[in-house]
Order: structure tokens, then C-alpha cells, then sequence
């Protein structure tokens, strides 16, 4: 219909799962490479001995270099001058893109007023990425923009992440 057209431009009538919006960052993290979603790296026994390691596994190049290069240079601005400004590292550059939803209430039978989803996610070095990080915060209180709460966790996670993976800086 033409208010589901006007919807879906705004990004309203869209259900996604958080997996999907990692994955779709992290496809451009990957220079348009969408990879199978991996949350354990590695299994270590109590002597540090490798159990298992999990490869990482492409599954399709989902855009191509060129695009997600660019996305990549647009999503880094987005932290640098943009509405993920609180999600800014020093030593690092981090890409990134906010959200923030109005929640369908069911109850009503349209969007709601005051109930929202907010969210950050990006990834960092933005030139060589290792980490990618969604913050979701479902119904907020106070503030709901996705810039002005959960790019700041973003920013706490990847602070305390990346010296922890001995990932070296920018500087």
C-alpha cells in the first residue's frame, strides 16, 4: 500500500533479529563478504591447551568491495561528525550506525508513542576490522536515541575489548 511504501522508507514495518543486524554490519566490515555467525573463537582446557578452534565461514559476497568501502567511509563519518559521535575511541577508528525504533503495540493496533528500541552497532579498526558490537537497548527510559545511549556502551565495550585482544592503536 502506499502507507506501507512510506513506512518501509523510514525503516518502519521492517522486523529484523539482532544476528541479522550484526551480520549485516559486519558483511560491510568484511568488504561485502557476509559471514556464518560465529560467537565462540576457541575451546581452552584448564592447562591453555586448544581444544577446538572454530575457522571463520564465508557464506556469499552479499555487496561488492567497492560498495562496502564506501559504506565503510560513510559509516565512519557517522561516528566522526554524525549521530555516533559518542561511540568515538581514542586510538581508534570506529564505523558505525545508530537506530532508534518506535515499537509496534499489538495492543492498539499501530506504533507506539512512547515505547522504543534503540541500538548501535559498528565495528573497529574500521580500516582492519577485528570486533563487531551491537548494543540494543529495548524500552529505555529517558532518552531513546540510539547516539545519545547506546553508542556510548559501544564505546565502554570497545575500550575495555580491543587492548584485551591486544589490538594496537591508531597512534
Amino acid at each position: 500500500s502506499k502507507i506501507s511504501l512510506a513506512s518501509l522508507s523510514i525503516g518502519q514495518e521492517i522486523s529484523v533479529t539482532p544476528i541479522q543486524l550484526i551480520m549485516a554490519i559486519s558483511a560491510i566490515a568484511n568488504r561485502g563478504t557476509l559471514m556464518k555467525p560465529m560467537i565462540v573463537k576457541e575451546i581452552i582446557d584448564s592447562t591453555q591447551n586448544k581444544i577446538k578452534i572454530f575457522k571463520p565461514r564465508p557464506v556469499r559476497q552479499v555487496v561488492s568491495v567497492d560498495t562496502a568501502l564506501t559504506m565503510s567511509k560513510i559509516l565512519e563519518q557517522v561516528v566522526n561528525d554524525g549521530t555516533g559521535k559518542r561511540a568515538k575511541l581514542a586510538g581508534y577508528q570506529a564505523a558505525g550506525k545508530t537506530g532508534t525504533a518506535q515499537k509496534f503495540d499489538f495492543s492498539i493496533g499501530k506504533y507506539s508513542e512512547d515505547k522504543y528500541s534503540s541500538f548501535f552497532m559498528g565495528y573497529v579498526p574500521a580500516e582492519n576490522p577485528k570486533i563487531s558490537i551491537l548494543v540494543l537497548l529495548d524500552e529505555p527510559k529517558g532518552s531513546y536515541y540510539g547516539g545519545t545511549i547506546a553508542a556510548p556502551v559501544f564505546q565502554e565495550i570497545a575500550s575495555k575489548v580491543l587492548p584485551y585482544l591486544s589490538v594496537p592503536t591508531n597512534e
